[in-house]
């Protein structure tokens, strides 16, 4: 009985998988096992729901195009040239809030509306769609709202570029949208700066009208005291640029046509050496350079491997030869002549730099003549020069402005560039589906272990040895597991005797269940150590409990351990006896009680050694006053001076109150509770009710316990050896000696 119970001092069942805060982890996988079938079917529900709801959504594509938002735009002009408005973007905290601005621009209800115009989006069936109605045709308004729902900007980490994400359920128009937004988020931008660009080169064109005026009167003025000081013409400097400009260019020709000569005196002398050698040969740049002579030259080696192929093929004098032969000489002599003419024309063009060489020799030394003639006036033009900058430095530089301004607003350049545009997506991105179905596998999973340990807390039936041994003065003396094969029927019970199956202790001695049921009776001998032990009582609280099948199968346990057994059929109501066993039904407790029969001739042999049966007989009315009858007493010390042990089987202690009487009178009595059927309340009740009236009892043994089906305390009948391998590993030869000893 060590095995069996427990310690005073611990009364958990498994301290070994208890952490500090006492919470049994060992339990929480056993409530998990045996409520795996309905934590699947919650996670196939759900996961099944959420499935069917993300493929029946309407699939939702985006598309993004990204603007680059540079620092600066483009300075074509140079830095000088300072721009109307300013684009730049500054610092740190200044470019935040300048992207910021941006992305408000961007989503901002002006933009929708000219999105929206610009596609023909209140039209648009597919934008609406598919449901657009006469009202909204015309509602360009109300177009921009729905496109600004669908639209969001977010700006890349660390960088200075917006992403313009549209969604919608047509892939191709959200591509259109998105690319459509940023071509007209970058027009608007370059419009900005164009509108104020033209207003400042209107109001510089009025400054400057006024500004010409005046410049004319200061030039009429010094033209008049030029003339009356006979001054020589004004345009001095404009002739000294001119002629500077002009020596400059003469120079720089006359560079470039001396580096050409020395590039062609070089493919000169090349050709002057390639003509000595065979044409077919030359590799200068001319001949390497002409498209011409490289096709002739492809030619001519198609053709004359042909013209190999058909001489190795046929005779030198055949047509065929000949023929491709005279093709090969055509295309030499082309390819020949061609070469000749590339030549030839390296040599004529040497010939035509060499000349242009000298002309341009001779201008340059033309232009530095008529230039040492200008800076002899010059000093006369400088003085001329400085009287005329002072009147026109207000005019030139009004005038510089208006026009940097205007070339600026001809450019058409902004700091927005178009960095992608936005391809059709292939994938849509809602519904997610994965995400959704690992989502609900999740949530079908902790409803499903929610509904396990709330099923499993509502569940008030004996599931192991901790419900026995939580009900006072109740031991727990081993188990039943269920028998292999047996038909289960409504509610668990098998709906007809099955001789093979009730009588598996005696036809099958060394199953698991024959050995289980030498277990409980081992228990039963220390259990009642100090006492005698003739007559024992087996009932249970409720009906299709399997005491009858426990008692069959104790009863020829206790007979294989040597000793004469007998098994009454004290159930009156509902006798089964004589079926198990196959003997009549007719005679039996009944008829002696009543003095109708003789209990030698009621008692029946059975196929197991050692076991007899005295079957119920007719089944009487009045079941509860014949067993607390005097006779009935009596013939129990009868039957225990006959036989070692006197096994009964009687009624449901929760239906009749048999099972109570019964208690009172004999030596023992033993419950049985079926695991997963019987409640933990009508066992305590059914204990309480039997030690109320005096009843001896014994202990509890669980029936029915599917050791497969690992739910709970299967783990702890592991630990006592109640498992499938732990029993095909038993050894009988030691193990039933020993036992069979120890029973007698």
């Amino acid at each position: 009985m060590n095995d069996l119970q427990q310690s005073p001092s611990d009364n958990r069942p498994y301290p070994h998988l208890m952490d500090e805060r006492g919470v049994n982890l060992q339990q929480y996988l056993q409530v998990l096992a045996k409520r795996k079938w309905l934590i699947f079917a919650s996670l196939m529900v759900v996961v099944g729901g959420v499935a069917v709801w993300s493929f029946t959504r309407i699939k939702i594509y985006r598309a993004v195009s990204t603007v680059l938002v540079e620092r600066h735009a483009p300075q074509v002009l140079g830095k000088d040239v300072g721009e109307v408005v300013d684009t730049s973007m500054g610092n740190y905290w200044r470019n935040k809030e300048y992207m910021e601005t941006q992305r408000q621009v961007i989503t901002s209800k002006s933009l929708a509306l000219k999105v929206a115009g610009q596609l023909h989006l209140a039209g648009n069936r597919s934008f609406w769609g598919g449901r657009l109605s006469a009202a909204k045709k015309e509602r360009l308004d109300d177009a921009a709202q729905v496109l600004m729902g669908m639209i969001d900007v977010k700006s890349v980490l660390d960088a200075n570029i917006l992403e313009i994400l549209v969604e919608h359920p047509n892939p191709s128009l959200a591509a259109q949208i998105a690319n459509t937004y940023a071509q007209v988020y970058k027009d608007q931008n370059i419009e900005y700066k164009l509108s104020s660009t033209n207003g400042a080169v209107k109001w510089l064109a009025d400054q400057l009208d006024d500004l010409k005026k005046q410049l004319e009167k200061a030039e009429i003025a010094l033209y008049e005291f030029k003339k009356d000081n006979n001054i020589v013409s004004v345009s001095l400097e404009d002739k000294q640029t001119l002629i500077s400009r002009k020596i400059e260019k003469i120079n720089d020709a006359l560079t470039d046509i001396g580096l050409k000569r020395l590039a062609l005196a070089a493919q000169r002398k090349q050709i002057v050496e390639a003509r000595k050698a065979n044409p077919l040969q030359v590799a200068v740049s001319p001949v390497m350079d002409s498209l011409t002579i490289r096709s002739l030259k492809t030619a001519y080696v198609d053709e004359n491997r042909k013209y190999v192929a058909l001489e190795q093929r046929y005779l030198g004098k055949h047509p065929l030869v000949l023929e491709q032969k005279a093709k090969v000489d055509a295309v030499k002599q082309e390819l020949e002549q061609e070469i000749r003419n590339a030549l030839s024309e390296v040599e004529s063009k040497y010939h035509e730099v060499q000349d242009n060489e000298r002309q341009l020799a001779a201008t340059l030394q033309t232009a530095k003549n008529e230039a040492l003639n200008l800076n002899k006036r010059e000093v006369k033009y400088l003085r001329l020069r400085r009287n005329q900058e002072n009147t026109a430095k207000l005019y030139t530089m009004v005038l510089t402005r208006m026009k940097e301004s205007d070339l600026s607003a001809q450019l058409r350049v902004s700091n927005i560039r178009l960095l992608d545009m936005a391809a059709v997506p292939k994938r849509a991105v809602k519904p997610r589906v994965q995400l959704n179905l690992l989502i609900g596998a999740l949530l079908g999973l902790l409803l499903g272990i929610g509904l396990a340990f709330l099923v499993d807390k509502l569940d008030n039936t004996v599931k192991g040895q901790e419900d026995v041994d939580h009900v006072p003065g109740l031991v727990f003396l081993g188990l039943m597991q269920r028998i292999p094969g047996s038909i289960v029927g409504r509610r668990g019970h098998r709906p007809a005797p099955n001789p093979d199956l009730d009588l598996i202790v005696h036809r099958n001695p060394k199953s698991p269940v024959a050995e289980a049921c030498r277990a409980v009776r081992t228990n039963i001998m220390f259990a009642s150590t100090g006492r005698e032990m003739k007559t024992l009582v087996l009932t249970s609280p409720g009906p299709k409990e399997g005491k009858t099948t426990t008692a069959v199968s104790l009863a020829i346990a206790m007979a294989q351990a040597g000793a004469r057994v007998l098994i009454v059929d004290t159930d009156m109501r509902r006798p089964r006896m004589h079926k198990i066993f196959g003997v009549p039904g007719t005679e039996g407790l009944t008829s002696v009680l009543v003095g109708d029969g003789d209990l030698g001739k009621v008692i029946k042999r059975t196929e197991v050694p050692g076991l007899d049966v005295l079957p119920c007989g007719h089944v009487p009315p009045n079941p509860a006053e014949l067993c607390q009858s005097e006779r009935f007493r009596e013939l129990l010390v009868q039957l225990g001076e006959s036989y070692d042990r006197v096994v009964l089987d009687s009624p449901p202690v929760m239906i009749v109150t048999d099972a109570t009487v019964l208690g009172t009178i004999c030596q023992g009595v033993l419950l049985v509770a079926r695991t997963g059927f019987t409640s933990r309340v009508g066992l305590g009740e059914t204990a309480r009710q039997i030690q109320d009236v005096g009843g001896h009892l014994l202990g509890c043994v669980l029936n029915d316990m599917d050791l497969e089906r690992r739910g709970y305390g299967y783990y702890r009948y592991r630990r006592y050896g109640y498992s499938r391998a732990g029993y095909s590993r038993y050894s009988y030869g030691q193990y039933g000696d020993k036992e069979e000893e120890a029973a007698r």
